[in-house]
């Protein structure tokens, strides 16, 4: 017998001893259990919010394409949500802004900051139901002296899941994934390349 069967044995000895101990085993026995109930719990509870999370990301995604071939009448007040919905992921000041629709057809006034001025009319332009953009927007090159343009205002950042900070679970669930794959891959190609340098 060799030493480190020895020690196995001497280890797995101590760990059923521990465990069994008539005077504190029960307790010690009690706290597995639990601990293997609780993360048995949250792996179940892990999974089944991954998976809703991909499944209404699917039908999101199924719903947005389905959108996107309908030729569907939109209402101006419909319409006006929208492109404030719009106005708010794309400048600093939305409440600034005043929408007016007619028949599919934006009207954009109020004061904007000029670095936003383009994108945000072009990003109204790709809102869905919206015919034409007739950009009226007063662009500044500061919000200096324009009160509908004062505070911190903020652009929201990407809309990425990858570049967030807290992850949807869908988004850990393929990352995770694809850097298991890779390291298959990787640990692949060295055997590989072992079994042709033998």
């Amino acid at each position: 017998m060799n030493t480190r069967d020895m020690i196995t044995g001497a280890g797995i000895g101590a760990a059923v001893v521990f465990m069994l101990d008539p005077n504190g085993g029960t307790a010690r026995r009690a706290r597995v259990r639990d601990q293997i109930v609780r993360a048995s719990r949250k792996t179940r509870d892990a999974l089944d919010t991954t998976a809703r999370d991909m499944r209404n990301r699917a039908q999101g995604i199924i719903a947005v394409t389905r959108s996107r071939f309908a030729s569907e009448e939109v209402g101006d007040e419909t319409l006006i949500q929208r492109v404030r919905a719009t106005l708010g992921r794309w400048c600093s000041h939305p409440r600034a802004i005043t929408v007016d629709v007619r028949g599919g057809e934006v009207t954009l006034h109020g004061p904007v900051l000029a670095a936003e001025a383009e994108r945000l009319a072009a990003a109204v332009a790709g809102v869905r139901g919206v015919t034409r953009v007739n950009n009226e927007l007063e662009p500044h090159q500061t919000g200096e002296g324009v009160p509908a343009l004062q505070g911190n205002g903020r652009v929201p950042g990407t809309s990425l899941d990858i570049l967030q900070n807290r992850w949807a679970p869908a988004t850990r669930a393929l990352v995770t994934t694809s850097l298991l794959a890779t390291s298959v891959l990787i640990a692949a190609a060295y055997a590989r390349r072992g079994a042709r340098a033998m």
